[in-house]
């Protein structure tokens, strides 16, 4: 079982990393959101996830990205659109059309769904959160005062959270790990007694990595291991 960071459309890293891992029918990957944008391969993407969820057991949870692109589009919630302007959705409509920030720029939400119903169809079967053996899979983060909430109250915050915003030290229900994408800290993984930020750069040129439940390790997409073992 493997928990997998923010892919950004980098393919390139995706497909190292999936050599590495070899997930069998039987194997469970869970994704951590931010599935396209700043990278411009939206439809390889897509059509990747598509095949893998064929191939295995896929669990997809909901970025800052898939919500603010599902509430643009579905919800036509244009005051959006400074986001996708800012954080590298142009990118995801580049391969569609030579000039994509001027669809976003007049809200032009009828061409840009024309573009990218299958990531709005993909969003449709996302999850806020999932909790695994003693981890929480998620986004972002959680809130001080959500560490207690069972179940917890997902809100808009969570997808967008960053560090200054969580107790990194505390476990969730006192017994869950949160691991978490969203936050580029470096090439590494950001180790705390309670989160573990996986984010290492793919949206940026950087890698991927997928946090190996079984062997306590996070594999890096160009194959450096790093063990747990001692950290946490």
């Amino acid at each position: 079982m493997y928990i997998i960071s923010d892919l950004h459309a980098n393919i390139e890293q995706l497909n190292k990393l999936l050599d590495l891992l070899k997930p069998a029918k039987e194997d469970f990957l869970i994704f951590l959101g931010d599935y396209i944008d700043k990278k411009i391969h939206t439809g390889e993407t897509l059509q990747i996830l598509e095949l893998l969820k064929n191939e295995t057991n896929c669990i997809f949870i909901k970025g800052d990205h898939e919500f603010v692109w599902e509430r643009y589009l579905d919800y036509a919630e244009t005051f959006r659109k400074d986001f996708l302007l800012k954080y590298g959705s142009v990118e995801a409509l580049r391969q569609y059309t030579e000039k994509p920030e001027q669809l976003i720029e007049r809200d032009d939400i009828v061409t840009i769904k024309k573009f990218l119903q299958p990531y709005l169809n993909f969003i449709k079967n996302t999850k806020d959160y999932y909790l695994v053996d003693k981890y929480l899979a998620l986004h972002a983060g959680l809130q001080k005062e959500q560490l207690f909430q069972n179940p917890i109250q997902f809100s808009e915050t969570n997808y967008f959270l960053r560090r200054e915003a969580m107790n990194l030290e505390k476990l969730y229900l006192d017994k869950y790990i949160i691991v978490a994408g969203h936050t580029y800290f470096c090439k590494e993984p950001f180790i705390q007694k309670g989160y573990i930020g996986i984010d290492l750069g793919a949206g940026y040129d950087g890698y991927l990595g997928a946090l190996d439940l079984k062997n306590n390790k996070v594999i890096r997409s160009d194959g450096r291991i790093f063990n747990l073992n001692k950290k946490i």
